[in-house]
């Protein structure tokens, strides 16, 4: 029996969630996919994923407040977080900066939107590869 891994989407545009789960699905990814950072802690009660992936910018909750749950959590704290973000080329270094000063950590790996299927494979993989 092959270990397959899963991939928690959490990202609050459908058109994202689609996308994301479709390239990985057609690279052999299961994938759970949450609107809201509400429904992600939801997904986390009834299963743990391999990786998450995470939109910072969300009405109500952000990716930030979600991400520093995770890393508070004893359960949730060493599964791997790659951010998604449409933040652009400019503002990605303070968001990496953000990060480092948070006492946290910060997430394993950051990817930026529009993020190819090419690149979204290659992040995923790798961060998957470094978790083991």
């Amino acid at each position: 029996m092959s270990f397959t891994p899963t991939i928690l989407i959490v990202d609050d545009e459908p058109d994202v969630t689609t996308f994301f789960s479709t390239v990985l699905s057609n690279h052999g990814f299961r994938t759970w996919v949450a609107h809201s950072a509400d429904e992600a802690l939801e997904r986390l009660e009834e299963n743990r994923p391999d990786l998450i992936l995470l939109d910072l910018m969300m009405p109500q909750k952000s990716g930030i407040n979600l991400f520093n749950k995770f890393r508070k959590s004893t359960e949730f704290r060493d599964i791997p977080v790659v951010i998604v973000t449409g933040i652009q080329d400019s503002f990605s270094e303070d968001f990496h900066g953000f990060f480092e000063s948070l006492k946290l950590g910060k997430p394993s790996a950051f990817v930026e939107k529009p993020v190819s299927p090419e690149e979204l494979i290659q992040t995923v993989k790798r961060e998957l590869a470094m978790a083991e």
